[in-house]
């Protein structure tokens, strides 16, 4: 019988054979095994076995190639790595981050740090001075901001007041009256200043309004010297006719001469009024009173900073 043999074709011995056949199977056996086995011999430092495209024990060892991660370094901006195993890499930057709104800028080249989020309302700006280079900063209110608004109905002249409007905080002021009017057609609207809180300063106002009736064209000159208070307009109207205007108010919060300038309008009764005026006593003034000539009024009335100092 044919001598069987194994999956790698090394011939066996068979259980048949005699005595003095055994040294030749063995020896024919050994010699395929070690053909067989020879591939894995040898190799030098570094290589790694890999197989090659014949079967079974198709072996040869190579040096590795340089492409294959062999390991894995934190660089800049994350932490983790290892040579072996499972690696874990962490982006630093997100876990430096605690906040909802946080930022992390550069602190310089390579390095960061976090910026904790700003209150709101607040922008980011550039600040050399900082550990970041940034900072959280609250809006100027140099633009347009609203001091106060109200609307009033049927109040006495006493009590038309807007104290703490004024302040040292803007330059310019913008006194808008949306409508205002009196009981009867015939009162004049006027205006005085306040200081120290509830002060009324009753004396020394300069001014002069300019009436021009429309659409005739016909003007009038309405004027006073150290009068006690502005005269804003004459006729400023009834319930039927309701009176507006915009009012620019300067240098409240100084020592010099607090000065206004502005127009109104009566549109039913089609007069129209170019304001100027100032006041001779220099103070600080903080807010102002509305009144009519002789009656109660109601109105809506804004107050506008303009200009930051």
């Amino acid at each position: 019988m044919a001598n069987p043999t194994t999956n790698f074709g090394w011939v066996m011995p068979t259980s048949t054979s005699l005595v003095t056949n055994l040294p030749a199977d063995f020896n024919t056996f050994g010699q395929g095994v070690d053909t067989s086995m020879a591939q894995l011999k040898g190799g030098t430092t570094g290589q790694i076995l890999s197989k090659t495209s014949a079967t079974d024990m198709a072996f040869t060892w190579i040096t590795p190639n340089p492409g294959d991660i062999t390991g894995v370094t934190a660089g800049t901006g994350i932490s983790g790595g290892g040579t072996s195993g499972d690696v874990t890499i962490t982006n630093s930057m997100a876990t430096a981050m605690t906040t909802k709104g946080d930022i992390v800028p550069a602190t310089g080249s390579g390095t960061f740090s976090r910026l904790a989020v700003g209150t709101n309302g607040q922008y980011l700006q550039a600040d050399s001075t900082a550990s970041t280079g940034l900072k959280w900063a609250t809006a100027s209110s140099g633009a347009m901001t609203l001091i106060t608004r109200a609307t009033f109905s049927s109040v006495a002249s006493t009590t038309t007041s807007f104290d703490s409007v004024f302040s040292s905080t803007y330059k310019t002021y913008m006194i808008c009256i949306e409508n205002l009017f009196a009981a009867t057609a015939a009162d004049d609207l006027y205006m005085q200043l306040r200081y120290a809180g509830p002060t009324t300063q009753a004396a020394t106002y300069i001014w002069t309004n300019n009436n021009y009736t429309m659409p005739t064209g016909a003007n009038a000159v309405s004027a006073g010297n150290g009068t006690n208070q502005w005269q804003l307009a004459n006729d400023s109207g009834s319930s039927a006719e309701r009176f507006s205007g915009q009012y620019f108010l300067t240098n409240a919060e100084t020592t010099t001469r607090t000065q206004m300038q502005g127009i109104g309008l009566n549109g039913n009764a089609g007069i129209a009024y170019n304001f100027y005026g100032y006041q001779y006593t220099n103070r600080t003034y903080t807010g102002f009173i509305l009144s009519s000539s002789s009656t109660n009024i109601s109105g809506t009335v804004a107050v506008y900073g303009l200009a930051t100092a």
